[in-house]
């Protein structure tokens, strides 16, 4: 009997464990690529649309976040490893023409613990109706999110314990938004975001110079954000 619960209890899980850690960081791709010369590559202008990047940069908002001396800057390509890259759902799935046009800009504020980014979402992220999918939406939220509540944690990682979201409009394909986050609450392991989504609309044609650039919410959403105990013990896991 209690050989039968050790092997249960202890030794399966962990083997299991054991082979899976063996298993996952072996082809896990390194971050050191004598070809690139370099971890990090920032994503080529020319794979991007230089029409939405333009709009960006018009925007009021996008040039007084980058006057702001307080406000980190830079594109989301910057943070993911270039070897990494194609596992991550934004920079490598969802990524190119047609998708995510742009290489998002992030704007992050530690002193205020707020988040700005600028996505451009392509015609293929749409459903039957010519609108962005609510997942993809949900998908954006998450990250941005989380990404704003993890200077906060003790170890500077987190997972998503709950989110929840309200969809005021959907995102018609082919469309420029704005997401803004801020923590709302940090307590140890555990902190608490505040988040929206929003269009940003286009540039006044010349044949309607006067027309409304109003924006409006798409979606807005809390996300809970903990640390579990355990995390404190993989910091060896930043240099996979």
């Amino acid at each position: 009997m209690t050989s039968r619960l050790l092997l249960r209890w202890i030794v399966t899980p962990t083997a299991g464990f054991t082979l899976g850690c063996a298993c996952f960081l072996r082809p896990w791709p390194p971050t050191k690529d004598e070809r690139l010369g370099t971890v990090t590559l920032k994503r080529p202008l020319e794979q991007q649309r230089h029409d939405v990047l333009a709009q960006i940069q018009n925007d009021p908002e996008y040039s007084a976040l980058v006057a702001n001396g307080d406000v980190h800057h830079f594109s989301q390509s910057e943070k993911i490893p270039h070897a990494h890259r194609d596992y991550h759902v934004g920079q490598g799935l969802l990524y190119g023409k047609g998708h995510l046009e742009i290489d998002p800009l992030l704007f992050h504020d530690l002193n205020t613990r707020e988040l700005v980014v600028f996505y451009h979402l392509g015609h293929n992220l749409g459903n039957e109706r010519g609108n962005v999918h609510k997942g993809i939406v949900a998908l954006l939220m998450d990250e941005a999110l989380c990404y704003c509540g993890f200077p906060t944690l003790p170890s500077k990682r987190g997972v998503t314990a709950r989110l929840d979201l309200t969809f005021a409009h959907d995102v018609p394909a082919d469309s420029t938004v704005v997401l803004r986050a801020r923590v709302r609450e940090t307590k140890g392991r555990k902190c608490v975001i505040d988040g929206t989504l929003e269009s940003l609309p286009a540039t006044r044609p010349w044949y309607n110079p006067w027309g409304p650039t109003k924006r409006t919410q798409i979606a807005s959403g809390t996300c809970i954000l903990v640390e579990p105990k355990w995390f404190k013990h993989m910091s060896w896991f930043s240099a996979f």
